[in-house]
Parts: C-alpha cells; sequence; structure tokens
C-alpha cells in the first residue's frame, strides 16, 4: 500500500513539460505567399515569364526544405504542394505531398481539392484526359477546359475532394480566360486532337482556382 501511495504522489507531482505541436514553417510559408501573389493579381497575365520564372526560384527553394526536412505541419507540406503544382517537372511530388497534408488534416477541403487538382495535372501532362476538371489549357485560338474523361468521376466525388461540378467548370471558362488575358476557345480541341500534338504549352495553362480562393 505504501509503494502504491508513493508512486502515486510522484504521478501527481510530474511537472514535464506538454509537448507543443511543431508551429508551421515561416520561410515556406512565405515562398507560399509569394506564389499566391503572382496568381490573384493582373502578374501571370502582364507578365507569364516573368511569374515563370519566380516559380522555377520558389521550387528550388522548397525543394530544398524538403530534402533538408523543414516540412512538419499540415500546412508545410500543402505550402510545398502548391510550389511544386506550378512547377510541370514536379506535378507527382505536388500529388504526394497534397496527399501528406490531407492525412494530417483531413477535414481541410483545400488539401483534398489540391489532390485532384494535382492528379489531374499529371494526367494533363501525360496529355490523358482529367478527372476532375481543374485544370484548363490555351493554344493561339483562347483557352479552353482540358478535355475530362467521361464518367471517371462523379459530381459528388468532386464535391468530396471540394471540387466544382463538372457544369460550374464549364461556366467559370471566361473567368479562368481573362486571367491570362485570352478569350474562351471557339473550338475547343479533343483529347485526340491534343495528343496528335504529343506536347502542351505549361506556359499558357491558366491556374485554377482552389476552395476559399488560394489559387487562380
Amino acid at each position: 500500500m505504501l509503494a502504491f501511495a508513493s508512486s502515486q504522489t510522484c504521478f501527481a507531482s510530474d511537472t514535464s513539460p506538454v509537448p507543443q505541436p511543431p508551429s508551421d514553417n515561416a520561410a515556406l510559408q512565405k515562398i507560399f505567399n509569394a506564389d499566391q501573389a503572382d496568381r490573384l493579381g493582373d502578374a501571370f497575365r502582364k507578365e507569364p515569364e516573368a511569374v515563370l520564372a519566380r516559380d522555377g526560384q520558389r521550387r528550388d527553394a522548397a525543394l530544398k526544405m524538403v530534402k533538408d526536412g523543414a516540412l512538419r505541419t499540415a500546412r508545410d507540406y500543402f505550402s510545398a504542394a502548391m510550389v511544386f503544382q506550378h512547377s510541370s517537372e514536379d506535378i507527382g511530388l505536388a500529388h504526394s505531398l497534397a496527399t501528406i497534408a490531407s492525412y494530417l488534416d483531413p477535414q481541410n477541403k483545400q488539401y483534398r481539392w489540391l489532390i485532384a487538382a494535382s492528379w489531374d495535372r499529371m494526367l494533363m501532362q501525360h496529355v490523358q484526359p482529367q478527372w476532375y476538371g481543374t485544370q484548363y489549357q490555351g493554344d493561339d485560338q483562347g483557352t479552353f477546359l482540358f478535355p475530362v474523361a467521361e464518367g471517371a468521376v462523379t459530381d459528388a466525388e468532386r464535391a468530396a475532394m471540394g471540387v466544382p461540378s463538372l457544369d460550374e467548370s464549364h461556366a467559370r471558362l471566361a473567368e479562368m480566360a481573362a486571367m491570362v488575358g485570352e478569350k474562351p476557345h471557339p473550338k475547343p480541341p479533343t483529347i485526340e486532337d491534343l495528343q496528335k500534338n504529343g506536347r502542351l504549352n505549361f506556359g499558357k495553362t491558366a491556374p485554377p482556382a482552389s476552395p476559399g480562393k488560394t489559387e487562380k
């Protein structure tokens, strides 16, 4: 009995500090904010080449943080994923990091949206029809919603990922075209037309908007 009481006393007087959750990486958040600033204003429309150059610099800085193990929170993984989403070289990495972010914070709709958007962009990169309808593309005749695989996912599944319905994505075409200083394509190409060309012009990709206007 004495031994039990003694152990209780020790337990009650334990003053060990409670571990605190990790904080977001401030340097990475600054990179993310700069990425978004280039897309929420007129910079992408007025100077797309300059924005793409800055994207490359942000990509290199974010990649170093990934290699250094500097991502600690769901927000860190999401922020890095968004930077890589804007690099034609790292779409797979963007998808992986967005998936980790959503695993750490499954209630966050923006994280789920980026899983869908990065998946669509991977498909688009390989000139395959996208599933969710998050990606817009442009050519010399204007901007169009990249072809969508019929029946790949339902609008209910899109909603679960924080993605608008397919009709809503079609309705946003004029807005997305205006963001890159273009007009809607008068006759959007089919996936077969695009596959004949075999290469996409990622410099004219209209960046899509996520829930809460995180990205345009």
